[in-house]
């Protein structure tokens, strides 16, 4: 599904009823369980209050962690429904390069086969196409989560907390909660 069918959906209508996530793709690993409990934690209350809709990048890392929780979560909650907004079709490509990609990989098709929906920015990688993305899932939504070290202006991370801060989203940011500092 690309943007503009995925806009025409009724989704587009439910932006506060939807949250996004953000993340760095690097997280520590002695932290890995207590950042997963605080995002399930976030998602049970956010669906409590009524949200359904969770926006995710796809990307390694938190957003892969943020997809987990929410498919846990969704155990609990049929009404919890998981949305992949993935930049592009070939995101994938240069996975095999990193030391984990071949577990990554196969953690990405899964995801992506439980997903409720996918939408792609684009067909194939071009400049831009992370921060369309970004700009997608903030646009949706009206909640984000994030594992962000704000003072990182460079991350795509950084760069999606900072749109979410602009458009009037309420921000819950785990690494904060948790004192992280490193």
């Amino acid at each position: 599904m690309t943007i503009p069918e995925f806009l025409a959906s009724s989704l587009a209508e439910e932006r506060s009823a939807t949250a996004c996530f953000t993340g760095h793709r690097r997280l520590p690993p002695a932290l890995a369980d207590r950042i997963a409990e605080r995002t399930t934690h976030v998602i049970r209350v956010l669906a409590a209050a009524g949200y359904r809709n969770f926006l995710c990048g796809g990307a390694l890392g938190y957003d892969t962690l943020a997809e987990q929780c929410v498919l846990e979560a969704r155990e609990e909650n049929p009404a919890i429904r998981l949305i992949l907004a993935l930049p592009c079709r070939n995101q994938t490509e240069k996975w095999m390069r990193i030391p984990e990609g071949r577990d990554a990989l196969r953690e990405y098709q899964r995801l992506k086969g439980l997903a409720d929906a996918v939408v792609y920015v684009r067909d194939f990688y071009a400049d831009g196409c992370m921060r369309e993305r970004n700009r997608f899932m903030v646009d949706c939504s009206s909640f984000l989560t994030a594992y962000c070290n704000a003072a990182e202006h460079h991350s795509g991370a950084g760069q999606t907390l900072r749109m979410a801060e602009r458009a009037g989203l309420k921000i819950y940011n785990i690494r904060e909660i948790l004192g992280i500092r490193e």
